[in-house]
């Protein structure tokens, strides 16, 4: 979220924040500048509209200036010929907004802040407006060949960005449902213990939490196959005590789903905060 520091720190190829403010305070959207990594994406968001992507270069680091010390990450900015509103998507966005620390207001607009970090689906779902519209441009006649050749580039780059975060997103579920499985061993519910029928679902979904949220070990739970569809689908969940709670949309079929309701689920105490969020936006009771 840059605003008016959009150009300068554009063209001197930089992220900058300030380290506190006049009155000594710190603020979270500084803070997270000390999280950036090399080869971080970054999209730039300047009045309304994502008017470039970049690819932190260099990690941050702290520098003086005239007032307070700077954060400051170097990073390689890519313009985009054309630049993506997001009032305009804003629909399909508002589903991927985590709860807290969101980039966006309820009317599309951007928070107060400077760097907000965004869960993996939500930066797929940018990219892939951004891959229409190079995709428009490429398919429209250009009268100067230079502009032809920067869409094409800015092709290949959204694509690569796409796939990278593709294949983090995809080793990081692996290697999660790995560690709960190892860890629970067997379905919460059934007790089946054929681990290539265990599947790793989270309590809490990960592009509403905060990325301790999405991370963190206690959201999540090991159930078998069948039982962790209908737990994703909202058809059952299990209530802070540890009950099983069935929707009475199967209630009919409960036993033949193995299901049983006011089972005992074990549970640790660091997953109610989670399995209370599931009751109350995943459940479906009726």
């Amino acid at each position: 979220m840059q605003g008016e520091t959009y150009e300068d720190e554009r063209k001197r190829s930089v992220l900058e924040a300030p380290t506190l403010d006049r009155a000594g305070a710190k603020y979270f959207s500084w803070e997270k500048m000390k999280d950036l990594r090399q080869g971080d994406v970054v999209f730039h968001y300047v009045k309304g509209w994502i008017q470039a992507v970049s690819v932190v270069t260099k990690e941050t680091e702290v520098v003086e200036s005239m007032t307070v010390p700077m954060y400051r990450a170097e990073a390689a900015y890519t313009d985009l010929d054309r630049p993506l509103l997001i009032s305009q998507i804003f629909d399909e966005l508002e589903p991927l907004l985590p709860e807290k620390y969101s980039p966006f207001q309820k009317d599309g607009s951007g928070n107060g802040g400077y760097l907000f970090p965004i869960h993996t689906e939500l930066a797929l779902r940018l990219i892939h407006h951004l891959l229409q519209d190079v995709q428009d441009l490429l398919i429209q006649p250009t009268l100067l060949e230079e502009t032809s050749n920067l869409t094409v580039s800015l092709l290949a780059r959204l694509t690569g960005w796409k796939q990278q975060l593709e294949y983090q997103n995809e080793a990081f579920l692996k290697e999660r449902r790995v560690q709960m499985i190892e860890h629970q061993k067997q379905c919460a519910v059934c007790h089946l213990s054929y681990e290539a029928l265990l599947r790793a679902p989270f309590l809490k979904m990960p592009e509403k939490g905060t990325e301790v949220e999405r991370t963190s070990e206690y959201n999540g739970i090991v159930l078998c196959h069948n039982h962790s569809t209908l737990f994703e689908k909202g058809l059952i969940t299990v209530n802070r005590k540890g009950q099983l709670l069935v929707s009475e949309k199967i209630m009919d079929y409960q036993f033949a789903l193995e299901l049983y309701e006011g089972q005992s689920i074990a549970i640790q105490k660091q997953q109610k905060k989670y399995l209370q969020w599931h009751a109350t936006h995943i459940f479906k009771n009726k």
